[in-house]
C-alpha cells in the first residue's frame, strides 16, 4: 500500500514514522468503520489503534469525524501516545506531508486542545515549522492558521476559559525561555552560543560577516533579526565567568544586528524585541539578564555612537506612549520597575549617566526626567534616591568594568 501522507521525490526512502503508521492504517482498516469493536485491545494493538486512526485522519478527510469520534471512545491514556506520535509526525515529516494532510493537521491539533490532551505543549513542534523571512504560499497559510493574536486581543472569549478575560493577563505573565528557541533554527542556535561564549571582542567580525552570509544574505531574511534578538535577551544568559571575561558582550552583538536592518518596520520590530520585557516587568517574576542587555548598548553607544543611545531611548518612550493607550499605566510601571532593577543590581550606576550627559540632546534628556520624577507613583522607593546622584564618569556606567566603554568593533 503506496503512502497517501508524504511526498516523495524519486527513488528516496520513506520516513519510518510515515510507514509505521501506513502499516497500522492497514493491520486496522476493517476495524475503522462503525459499528466499533467493543474488544478490549492489548497495549500494542491500543498503540496501534492510535496510529491507524492518525493515519486515516490524515489521508481520509471525509471520514476524519468518524475517526476521531472512535479515537475518544478508545482512549485510556489521556490521549499522551496520540499527541507524542502527533508531535512526532510535526517535527519530522511536516514539510513533505500533502497539503491535504497539512489542513488535517491543523483540524486534528484543534481537536486536542479542545479536549485537553495531555502532551499538547509538545506541540508547539508546529509553531517552528513558520519559517521567519519565507512569504512563499504554504509558509503564509500555516502562519494564519496558527499567528491567534487577534483573539487574544479582541475576542478572548473564543479561548473558552474563565481565567482568561484579558491581554494584560499575557503581558504580566513571564514566557520560559524555551519558547523562544521556536523562531531560529538549531543551527542558529549552535552559532550564536559560539559566538556569545568562546569569541572575544575585536575579533568576532569575521564570525558576524560569516552568520550573516549564511542565515541573513536575503533581503526578506532580516526580519530573523527580530527572532534573534529575542533569543539573545531571553535564552542566552552569560555566566559571571563569561561576563568578567573578554568574550564580546550581548549588547554588542545586538547592536551589530540592529545595524543590519535595512527597512524601517523591521529595525522598528528588532527595537521592540530588545525592550519587550521592559514594557511589563515585574521584579518579583522576571530576570534582570533579560533588560540588561538594551540599557548597555544605550550607555555604551554614548563615546562615539550617540545616534544609536538616541534611537533607542527615542523608540522607548515612544514605545510607553503608544504600544497600548489602555493600559498605559502598566507599561509605565513595568519600565521604571526595569530601571529602578538595573541601578540596584548594579548594571549601571546611576541613571544620571544618561539624564544629565551633554551628549544626549536637551529633549530627551527632560523627557527622561519627567518619566523620573513626573511619574513618582510608579517609581519605587529604590529609584528615587537614584535621581539625586550626582553625575559620574561614563566609565563606571556598566558594573561589567572589564568591557571596553568602546563599541568601535560592535558595528
Amino acid at each position: 500500500m503506496t503512502s497517501k501522507l508524504i511526498q516523495t521525490v524519486g527513488q528516496e526512502a520513506e520516513n519510518p514514522i510515515g510507514v509505521c503508521l501506513r502499516e497500522a492504517f492497514g493491520l486496522f482498516e476493517s476495524q475503522l468503520r462503525p459499528p466499533f469493536s467493543l474488544t478490549i485491545l492489548t497495549p500494542p494493538e491500543y498503540l496501534n489503534l492510535n496510529r491507524a486512526i492518525l493515519y486515516g485522519i490524515f489521508c481520509e478527510p471525509d471520514l476524519a469525524k468518524v475517526h476521531i469520534k472512535h479515537l475518544h471512545g478508545k482512549i485510556r491514556d489521556g490521549y499522551s501516545f496520540f499527541t507524542n506520535t502527533l508531535t512526532k509526525v510535526v517535527t519530522d515529516l511536516y514539510p513533505k506531508l500533502v497539503a491535504t494532510a497539512k489542513v488535517q493537521l491543523i483540524w486534528v491539533t484543534t481537536e486536542m486542545v479542545s479536549v485537553s490532551a495531555i502532551g499538547m505543549d509538545g506541540l508547539v513542534a508546529l509553531l517552528r515549522q513558520i519559517v521567519c523571512g519565507d512569504f512563499t504560499e504554504g509558509n503564509l497559510w500555516l502562519h494564519s492558521e496558527l499567528a491567534i493574536w487577534k483573539d487574544l486581543l479582541l475576542n478572548p472569549g473564543e479561548f473558552k476559559t474563565n481565567e482568561y478575560r484579558d491581554v494584560s493577563q499575557l503581558y504580566l505573565s513571564r514566557t520560559s525561555s524555551r519558547y523562544f528557541l521556536l523562531r531560529i533554527t538549531p543551527e542558529m542556535e549552535t552559532q550564536l552560543r559560539f559566538l556569545l561564549t568562546h569569541v572575544n571582542l575585536g575579533s568576532q567580525k569575521r564570525y558576524q560577516a560569516w552568520f550573516a552570509r549564511k542565515f541573513l544574505s536575503f533581503p526578506e531574511r532580516e526580519t530573523l533579526v527580530i527572532d534573534i534578538v529575542r533569543f539573545i535577551c531571553c535564552s542566552h544568559h552569560p555566566s559571571n565567568e563569561i561576563i568578567q571575561s573578554a568574550v564580546i558582550p550581548r549588547w554588542a552583538v545586538i547592536g551589530w544586528l540592529l545595524k543590519l536592518c535595512g527597512r524601517n518596520y523591521v529595525q522598528a520590530n528588532a527595537k521592540l524585541a530588545l525592550f519587550y520585557d521592559w514594557l511589563f516587568f515585574d521584579e518579583r517574576l522576571d530576570n534582570v539578564m533579560n533588560i540588561e542587555p538594551a540599557i548597555l548598548l544605550i550607555v555604551n553607544s554614548i563615546p562615539k555612537y550617540t545616534d544609536m543611545t538616541h534611537t533607542l531611548l527615542e523608540f522607548l518612550l515612544l514605545l510607553m506612549d503608544n504600544y497600548d493607550v489602555e493600559r498605559k499605566d502598566i507599561i509605565n510601571h513595568g519600565v521604571l520597575s526595569a530601571f529602578s532593577m538595573l541601578v540596584r543590581r548594579g548594571v549601571v550606576r546611576s541613571l544620571d549617566v544618561v539624564v544629565n550627559c551633554d551628549a544626549i540632546s536637551p529633549f530627551l534628556r527632560q523627557r527622561l526626567r519627567e518619566l523620573f520624577s513626573g511619574t513618582k507613583a510608579f517609581v519605587s522607593k529604590e529609584l528615587q534616591p537614584v535621581l539625586k546622584v550626582c553625575s559620574l564618569n561614563l566609565l563606571e556606567a556598566s558594573s561589567v568594568e572589564t568591557q571596553n566603554t568602546t563599541t568601535e568593533n560592535m558595528h
